[in-house]
């Protein structure tokens, strides 16, 4: 009996020391990081203080590893809300973010895999209700979305700042109204896009008109320097005739006293010249000539002392 006691305790040691060598020598886990990812790896001794790259790896037989998406990533809430007058109001929300890479160790650390219900959800809900809370629900319907946007996202980013989280964008994607208070929002849109519209058209006719009124001025302006040029072309035709008649009127008068002047010279030049017996020569040709006329019988001579001639048939 007490040499089979001893037996199975020699093979109960036996088998612990050689699981022992065994776990020593080839023992481990397999572990591989696929695109995208980062792997934090947990051993009987902590963290390791580097994240695994995509890859594939041999570790420790009590080692594990917790995996990390790096790409973005977007999540869609539904958030039930209050405007600033109390009318509950649905928005239809997604946000985009990714984990830091370098901070996925601290990231595992301090809020583990479930970090969006931990910390991003709970900071979109609570800054969607503050920042909705300031405006009206047909601010918040229609003019507003993308303040109502900008000011989530801000708040968002202050509150997960340094917490190993990059927000990317927060996006609302429809807002849900009670049902007569939308239809109420769109009767008012409608009416102010009608009202837009008269006013645009209104504008536009004016413009047209302002542009009929400045082409007819245009018009009036172009007729009156047309009618005054006209005046001025006739005033200096009538102004060129009348210095052109009167320049004749000089010439011809410059002509006569020229004419004047030499006839009186040739005048003053002949009686300078003319003799009683050059006198009483010409008179005699003049008579000859009228003498031997064949019609002429007799030839009177003038008065005076002179004698008549009978010149018929002198040759």
């Amino acid at each position: 009996m007490d040499h089979v006691v001893l037996e199975t305790r020699r093979l109960a040691i036996l088998t612990a020391l050689a699981m022992v060598a065994l776990c020593s020598t080839g023992c481990y886990t397999f572990a591989s990081v696929g695109s995208g990812e980062l792997a934090v790896v947990h051993t009987p001794d902590g963290v390791s203080k580097t994240a695994l790259q995509p890859g594939d790896y041999h570790l420790g037989y009590w080692d594990t590893v917790t995996d990390y998406s790096v790409r973005s990533q977007e999540r869609e809430e539904q958030l039930d809300v209050l405007a600033s007058d109390g009318l509950r109001i649905v928005l239809d929300t997604s946000i985009r973010f990714h984990p830091i890479p370098g901070e996925v160790v601290a990231l595992d650390q301090e809020l583990g895999r479930d970090y969006y219900a931990v910390l991003i959800g709970p900071s979109l809900r609570s800054q969607a209700r503050r920042v909705v809370g300031r405006f009206r629900p047909e601010e918040i319907y229609s003019t507003q979305r993308e303040l109502i946007e900008r000011q989530i996202r801000e708040g968002v980013d202050a509150a997960i700042k340094g917490r190993h989280v990059e927000l990317e964008a927060v996006l609302i994607r429809n807002v849900t109204l009670p049902a007569p208070i939308q239809a109420a929002i769109n009767d008012k849109l409608e009416k102010e896009q009608a009202a837009l519209k008269m006013k645009y058209v209104e504008e536009e006719q004016q413009a047209q008109d302002r542009v009929k009124l400045m082409q007819a001025k245009d018009l009036a302006e172009q007729q009156r320097i047309s009618a005054q040029s006209a005046s001025e072309i006739a005033k200096i035709q009538a102004d060129s005739a009348s210095e052109v008649s009167k320049i004749q009127a000089m010439a011809a008068a410059e002509a006569k006293k020229i004419e004047g002047q030499g006839l009186a010279a040739y005048q003053k030049y002949v009686q300078a010249t003319l003799t009683e017996q050059l006198l009483r020569l010409r008179q005699i040709e003049a008579m000859k000539a009228l003498a031997d006329s064949p019609n002429t019988k007799l030839v009177l001579g003038g008065g005076g002392v002179q004698p008549l001639l009978d010149m018929r048939g002198i040759q």
